[in-house]
């Protein structure tokens, strides 16, 4: 863990990179069941595996990385060359390549590359850099001038992340959510890029793995509680998926337990949990399904 200079670069109060996690929103199970009806195969309140969302064809995202460093250009100032480890970690993870980290999970046939076309179709390196405090401090609407089409491009932003590893505003299905609009984005705290990153455990790319999983619809696996262990239920209860094992709260490290919910292991290996970068290895059969449904459904014109 880097202490003194590093995390006095955070906001918040000390370790509070570590304590925050993940800041993605996931609304109450109550506003789930009262404003989310079931509309897709892949909704907020359940998931419907089938053969039609199986890991067929390759489909391929364009991704734009934001580098934002305070006004000095310092601080928040992510190399390209970890930019590019963190692509690699990306795919690894997704396409769960044999001989990497990932390979104990399921391949989703979903890769991901630095965009080579701009929106007005100049070449590109994909990476795009500022350095203005405010952005770096995560504030302001600095998105509204700063976006790529967001329906074309994966927006990554690398800064404070007010003081969390990172977060998306919103799971595309959540009836609210802004797919397609500026805000619709991914932000990664700039400590917690690439591989190898300078804040153990946080330094070999999960992070990025872990919210790509919220862009693309996946919840928390302890999302809403242990749910149900059986299907139907399983599929409209917990985080909507069976084959994650029930789990009642979030965890750190990479030491095997037992959850609250009947038993059963705490799946720290899952890229939905919260533990350690080292100790997550894959998603299941069936978040890969619903991260191709959501990209079906909500995000149709990203994958190439």
């Amino acid at each position: 863990m880097i202490v003194g200079h590093a995390l006095a670069l955070l906001s918040g109060p000390p370790h509070a990179f570590e304590a925050n996690g993940c800041a993605a929103p996931e609304p109450a199970p109550s506003w789930v069941a009262k404003f989310a009806p079931t509309t897709s195969d892949c909704s907020m309140d359940s998931t419907v595996p089938g053969p039609q969302w199986l890991p067929t064809a390759v489909l391929r995202i364009p991704v734009v990385v934001h580098v934002v460093a305070d006004n000095a250009c310092v601080n928040g100032n992510v190399s390209d060359a970890l930019v590019h480890s963190q692509m690699a970690v990306l795919n690894e993870d997704f396409r769960a390549l044999a001989g990497t980290p990932g390979a104990g999970g399921v391949d989703s046939k979903i890769e991901f590359f630095l965009a080579t076309v701009d929106p007005s179709g100049n070449p590109t390196t994909g990476i795009q850099r500022y350095c203005n405090t405010t952005w770096y401090q995560d504030s302001g609407s600095y998105w509204l001038s700063s976006a790529w089409d967001p329906a074309r491009y994966v927006n990554i932003y690398t800064h404070s992340a007010g003081g969390s590893r990172g977060y998306v505003p919103f799971l595309p299905a959540d009836p609210s959510a802004a797919v397609g609009q500026p805000q619709d984005r991914m932000v990664i705290n700039w400590l917690a890029v690439g591989r190898v990153g300078p804040f153990p455990p946080y330094h070999t790319g999960r992070t990025v793995t872990h919210e790509m999983g919220h862009y693309l619809g996946l919840f928390h696996t302890y999302y809403a509680g242990c749910g149900t262990a059986s299907a139907p239920a399983c599929y409209t209860t917990g985080d909507r998926i069976c084959d994650t094992p029930p789990n009642a709260t979030s965890h750190k490290g990479c030491t095997a337990g037992i959850t609250s919910c009947g038993g059963v292991p705490v799946p720290i290996q899952n890229y939905m949990e919260l533990t350690d970068d080292t100790c997550m290895t894959g998603f299941t059969a069936e978040q890969v399904q619903r991260m191709r449904c959501t990209l079906a459904t909500y995000r149709p014109d990203l994958a190439q």
